[in-house]
Parts: C-alpha cells; sequence; structure tokens
C-alpha cells in the first residue's frame, strides 16, 4: 500500500474510509451533481450540516460527499457542535464542514467561477 495513503474517517482521524492525501491540484465535481453544489456553498464561505445537505441537496450522505471532495484535494474542515434533538431535546453531536478563508482565497477566480455556477444550478433545481 502506498505509503502516502491511510484510511480515515470524516474527521480525518484514523479509521473506516477516506484519503489523508492531499494534492496541490484541485479537481472539481460536475456542477449539477451534488457533490458540485456542496462544493458551491463551500467556496461560498458556507458551513453545511447533514441536515442543510438533506434539505437542500436531497442527499443524506453528507460526510460521503465530504469524502470525494477531500479526495479530490478540497481540505474542508469540519468541527463538531452539541445540539438538542427533537427528541425531548435530547443532546447530539453533530459535525459543520467548512472551507477556511484562506483556502477558499487560494483557490482563485477558477473556484469562484465554479460557485458562482453551482449557486445557478441550484437556483434553477429549486425553481423546477
Amino acid at each position: 500500500m502506498n505509503a502516502a495513503l491511510r484510511n480515515d474517517n470524516a474527521l480525518r482521524e484514523q479509521g473506516e474510509v477516506g484519503k489523508a492525501e492531499t494534492t496541490a491540484q484541485l479537481s472539481y465535481p460536475a456542477t449539477h451533481s451534488v457533490k458540485g453544489r456542496v462544493l458551491g456553498a463551500l467556496l461560498r464561505g458556507e458551513r453545511l450540516t447533514h441536515l442543510d445537505c438533506w434539505r437542500r441537496f436531497g442527499s443524506a450522505r453528507l460526510s460521503h460527499h465530504i469524502y470525494v471532495l477531500r479526495g479530490l484535494g478540497w481540505s474542508i474542515q469540519i468541527v463538531e457542535e452539541t445540539v438538542k434533538t427533537s427528541d425531548a431535546g435530547r443532546p447530539a453531536t453533530i459535525g459543520i464542514y467548512f472551507l477556511t478563508p484562506m483556502t477558499i482565497r487560494e483557490a482563485g477566480a477558477q473556484a469562484q467561477d465554479f460557485a458562482e455556477d453551482a449557486a445557478r444550478v441550484e437556483a434553477e433545481r429549486r425553481a423546477a
């Protein structure tokens, strides 16, 4: 096995699935795909939870989309937050995914063009 690759979970801890390898070259998914629209939102400085992904993009698999985007070279960060659930206020820890402002800046004009295209696609899909 390549020493540069190791299995990581969504928190980038050693474990289940993922790829910790990052590359200097960033790749982009199709803007009409869920992964593309997730990346577009992150490039616009938004922070996303699994519930956001479900409501906006119709997908309950945000961690999978993050995993794939990381594999494309995107350095997506996560913070955990404890929230109250609708289940009598039981506490639950959720992940909030984001790109740092520096990462967004370094991605440059191509990334901003991609984010604008993804926003247009998202608006068109909502209107349909």
